[in-house]
């Protein structure tokens, strides 16, 4: 009984990842051609290039804006899990103990995150990451 219902689980998982997947990324992008000389870099998938500038810097900067994203969901995911494990927990002291290792662990990673990011805009010439 306990694995059919984590497959049910997972098969339930699953279809909403593919139902929440946007449609745009089926058409195709164009990175750069904002003048200059460059005529751009067209893809294959709309990643979010903003059409401006040098094309390999606006792909870069794309690339980035996902990651982003996905580290935001990840950092998400992990504090809702958290929180149903230390709901589940029940007063077990060794469920709650995992629950705050994991709240703290996600916390440390975010910061983790914004430091780097903002260590990087600082080393970097100035404006560079707000492309």
């Amino acid at each position: 009984m306990q694995r059919i219902k984590h497959k049910l689980i997972s098969a339930f998982a699953l279809a909403l990842l593919f139902a929440a997947t946007p449609t745009a990324v089926a058409f195709a992008d164009t990175c750069g051609g904002g003048g200059g000389g460059h005529s751009g870099i067209t893809t294959a998938i709309n990643i979010g290039c903003k059409g401006i500038g040098n094309p390999i810097t606006d792909l870069v900067f794309a690339i980035i804006r996902i990651l982003s994203d996905g580290v935001g969901l990840v950092i998400v995911g992990s504090l809702v899990v958290a929180g149903i494990q230390y709901s589940a927990a029940g007063g077990d002291p060794n469920g709650t103990a995992n629950a705050v290792k994991r709240i703290r662990s996600t916390v440390m990673a975010m910061l983790f995150y914004i430091f780097g990011y903002a260590f990087l805009n600082y080393i970097l010439p100035a404006g560079f990451l707000h492309q």
